[in-house]
């Protein structure tokens, strides 16, 4: 299975590119017999988007003794990493600059260091759209249960598990 994000939506496409999977609204309420929904949440933790909320919350409570659960809490650890972001916005390099400086440094006109750059450093750039992952299965055995994520010999062949919100759990491969 991979996972594709698209337009600011996430996509669970098996091996025949067919969508099985989406957290597009309108085409799960288009298609709600077959298209079974994801969690924006999981597929965000799988492609490395950062949860500033959660990120603030564990920050704060990572020295704490007793946890502390108000907002008002985590609010400064919010806007301190939101000014960060601001103040260091202006501070990237594009990939213009990137590819100037490297071919100045390499003499210019160079086919191979051009082939080089465009195929090696570029790709550090590039934010990748499709990811392989797996679907949380599992297998009843008699009393037994299986969970496809512990238990290697269970494979996505099996019923899948749900979260609390009714959508499968994905985990990158």
């Amino acid at each position: 299975m991979e996972l594709q994000f698209e337009d600011n939506e996430y996509y669970l496409v098996d091996d025949n590119n067919d969508t099985v999977a989406t957290t597009d609204k309108i085409l799960l309420k288009e298609y709600d017999v077959y298209m079974k929904k994801l969690s924006k949440e999981n597929c965000d933790e799988i492609f490395g988007v950062v949860d500033v909320f959660k990120l603030a919350y564990d920050s704060s409570q990572e020295f704490l003794i007793e946890p502390i659960e108000s907002p008002t809490f985590t609010f400064g650890y919010e806007q301190g990493f939101d000014k960060a972001m601001e103040l260091n916005k202006d501070k990237l390099f594009t990939v213009e600059d990137l590819y100037r400086v490297f071919l100045i440094n390499s003499a210019g006109n160079n086919t191979t260091l051009r082939h080089f750059f465009e195929e090696t450093v570029l790709s550090m750039f590039e934010q990748p759209t499709e990811i392989e992952v797996e679907i949380r299965c599992w297998i009843g055995n008699g009393d037994k249960e299986s969970d496809s994520f512990k238990d290697p010999l269970v494979t996505n062949t099996g019923i899948s598990k749900l979260d609390e919100n009714g959508c499968l759990i994905l985990r990158r491969i």
